[in-house]
């Protein structure tokens, strides 16, 4: 039988990479005529009552809803009976503040969901605070296996550490532009931004982010690549090319991109934060440890030094002829561990 899917966003490759012969996604189909968006809200759900023609919604960043249109979806879909799946992959807010985050967590588990969360130590922090309903299932591959790999020998050059994506809060830009520029030991290297065109709607909220990219666009080792949004294909190439991914973390509870990072071979340069740790734990020693910085004991005019420190590290290794692990093994791994995640979520979206 199969299992009927709307996720709340889908444009992730997480959402995009449940489905099998068994789970269908509905995100960008047409169903008796309607076409369902890729990014569905709550408030479509709530306009157009999809409840005859979707078994499972799957949500994964609440905070993009009010807490009146959360609710009164989370009562519609158990009055219609209709299963709820809500992927923790925050337990620390990196949309809006923690009060109303940990509300909106709270009424999931008033309202029955199913928690679904990445790493050990999230699945525990869920269990203790909001719900006995929680699973582990780990995050998985972001860039799909037959995607893996890299040129077997790196070109002379200098060290190409890479940032990508959002420009939240949780992500320091401006103290690593302000200390890598500076910084004359990191003078052989570049840094590449790929990033999401701005709109009205978040300039305001990345207008720091933003001034540092000026203050620094001049030099000519920073290249800014704003795209109207990018494809997995151009994040998947940016990844390709680089040789570290820069994650500077103000606090983050897991990263889809330290698991992008080793899909591709790049050396992760992150901050000790959340359960990042318990992550590379998972893969054992199939991959490499990140070159870790620590940001999260309050001693703040350290950071930037630790920054370095780190960024530092990776450029020599980079430079001494540091090598990712093995791909080919990598993702045959990957792939066993995808069959392994689609078993628990046939389980999941069953309703056991």
């Amino acid at each position: 039988m199969t299992v009927r899917v709307v996720h709340v966003p889908g444009r992730t490759p997480y959402a995009s990479k449940i489905r099998d012969e068994n789970v269908h996604i509905l995100n960008e189909t047409t169903v008796d005529g309607r076409e369902v968006p890729r990014d569905v809200t709550l408030s479509w759900l709530l306009d157009h009552r999809p409840w005859k023609w979707l078994d499972v919604i799957h949500i994964h960043h609440p905070d993009f809803e009010s807490i009146p249109i959360l609710q009164q979806a989370l009562t519609e879909a158990s009055r219609a009976a209709k299963h709820v799946v809500f992927t923790a992959h925050d337990t620390t807010p990196v949309f809006g503040d923690r009060e109303s985050h940990d509300d909106r967590i709270r009424l999931l588990a008033e309202k029955r969901a199913l928690f679904v969360c990445l790493t050990r130590g999230a699945a525990r922090e869920v269990s203790e605070r909001w719900s006995p309903r929680a699973v582990l299932v780990p995050h998985g591959y972001v860039a799909e296996p037959a995607e893996h790999g890299r040129a077997q020998v790196r070109e002379p050059g200098p060290t190409r550490f890479l940032l990508y994506g959002s420009l939240r809060a949780n992500r320091d830009i401006e103290t690593v532009l302000h200390c890598w520029r500076f910084d004359r030991q990191l003078a052989n290297t570049t840094i590449h931004l790929l990033l999401r065109a701005p709109s009205r709607a978040s300039l305001d909220a990345e207008a720091v982010a933003w001034r540092a990219i000026l203050d620094h666009a001049a030099d000519p080792r920073l290249l800014v690549d704003v795209r109207p949004f990018p494809t997995d294909a151009e994040v998947n190439q940016a990844v390709r090319e680089a040789d570290c991914l820069l994650l500077p973390y103000r606090w983050a509870s897991h990263s889809g991109q330290l698991e992008h990072a080793y899909d591709l071979g790049a050396l992760p340069v992150a901050a000790r934060t959340g359960f990042l740790p318990d992550q590379v734990v998972h893969h054992r020693d199939r991959v490499n440890e990140p070159v870790w910085f620590d940001w999260s004991d309050g001693s703040t005019y350290e950071y930037g030094a630790r920054l370095l420190t780190a960024m530092r590290k990776a450029h020599h290794e980079i430079q001494d002829g540091w090598r990712p692990h093995d791909s080919v093994s990598f993702s045959r791994y990957r792939t066993e561990e995808h069959e392994d995640i689609m078993a628990d979520y046939r389980e999941i979206y069953d309703g056991h």
